[in-house]
């Protein structure tokens, strides 16, 4: 890399909130700087720093590039009576 094109981040944290956070990613076969880095890329791309939001983007795309995953409905209201379950 360049290093004109490069910055050196540190930072403190509390030691149990990380150790916490390592465990999530490295259960999930994932390192912790590159998770941060797929992190802050994502709040790049969709401008939204939620996770949650972005895990809800990246699960609407999937369904968009394969129809047979998840439900489609034809009008609001058939929608509304399967959220609702009556």
């Amino acid at each position: 890399m360049n290093k004109n094109k490069t910055v050196t981040c540190s930072f403190s944290m509390d030691r149990e909130i990380y150790n916490a956070f390592k465990s999530v990613i490295t259960r999930n076969g994932e390192n912790v700087k590159g998770n941060l880095i797929r992190y802050m890329q994502s709040v790049i791309n969709y401008e939204i720093p939620n996770s949650e939001t972005i895990a809800a983007i990246e699960e609407v795309q999937k369904m968009k590039s394969d129809p047979t995953i998840g439900k489609t409905y034809n009008n609001v209201d058939e929608m509304m009576r399967d959220l609702l379950d009556v």
